[in-house]
């Protein structure tokens, strides 16, 4: 499961834009492997997005693309129920009252999707038909096909629940964004992001959420996947500041674009 193509392509494009905190990345793939990756810095396309793109489009091969942004610009919820019906139609009504109890803006202004969990849970996710719309206009004004839209936490979190082995949780790092997603038996149960100026501002943040999960999930969460969109020395540091909170990283075996879809 991850958060599906809003344009449902029969094959998944070829080159990406990653959405990041103040960058962006233009990744080519061929046979599912990185073969160029370019960075643009300073690009913020949620905040600024026809300022960052004078710097993106450029570098865009007039072919079929798909954008990632990162989790900033969603909103998750998880929702549970005595009983989830079958009915589709049925089904959706009775998560968009849901939402709308617990949601103070203007839902008519975002694009909600939800995923069934399991026969109880959902997994609820909007995001504001503004940015939709604004990059479906900035692809086409480039005369670049947009095939594919998704969410770096989504991705990750569908690759964590085919993983041969799943991490317990893990932790998205994009300068100071991150994101903690919980898994228990392959299943999303808690989501948490917040902004940190340090890794051992991190590290605190990622101890009190384990705790709260731990209290009220029981669960005891340990291993982890760490993808830091930042560099080597920033995944080390991070490393390093968990594994004093007794916390085991595992390798995702999943190459240097864990965030992208596959």
């Amino acid at each position: 499961m991850g958060l599906s193509a809003f344009f449902l392509p029969e094959r998944l494009p070829r080159q990406f834009i990653y959405a990041g905190d103040r960058h962006a990345e233009i990744v080519r793939l061929r046979k599912q492997k990185i073969v160029e990756r370019t960075r643009v810095a300073g690009a913020a396309l949620v905040e600024n997005a026809d300022a960052a793109w004078a710097g993106i489009a450029p570098g865009l091969l007039r072919e079929d693309a798909g954008i990632v942004f990162n989790a900033a610009p969603f909103i998750y919820n998880f929702f549970e129920f005595d009983k989830l019906p079958w009915q589709k139609k049925t089904l959706s009504d009775l998560v968009a009252w849901r939402l709308q109890k617990i949601f103070p803006e203007n839902i008519e202004a975002y694009d909600h999707r939800f995923f069934r969990l399991d026969g109880k849970r959902v997994l609820s996710i909007l995001v504001k038909k503004a940015l939709l719309e604004k990059t479906e206009r900035l692809f086409a004004e480039q005369r670049v096909p947009l095939t594919y839209i998704g969410n770096s936490t989504m991705e990750i979190m569908a690759r964590a629940r085919r993983a041969k082995t799943a991490p317990d949780f893990f932790l998205e790092s994009d300068q100071a964004g991150c994101t903690l997603l919980f898994l228990n038996r392959r299943s999303p149960i808690y989501i948490r992001k917040f902004k940190s100026a340090s890794a051992a501002d991190t590290g605190d943040e990622i101890t009190k959420t384990v705790n709260f999960v731990r209290n009220n999930y029981n669960i005891d969460p340990r291993r982890y996947w760490l993808i830091e969109h930042q560099d080597a020395a920033a995944a080390a540091a991070m490393e390093e500041q968990l594994a004093g909170a007794d916390f085991s990283r595992l390798q995702t075996g999943l190459g240097a674009a864990p965030h992208l879809p596959a």
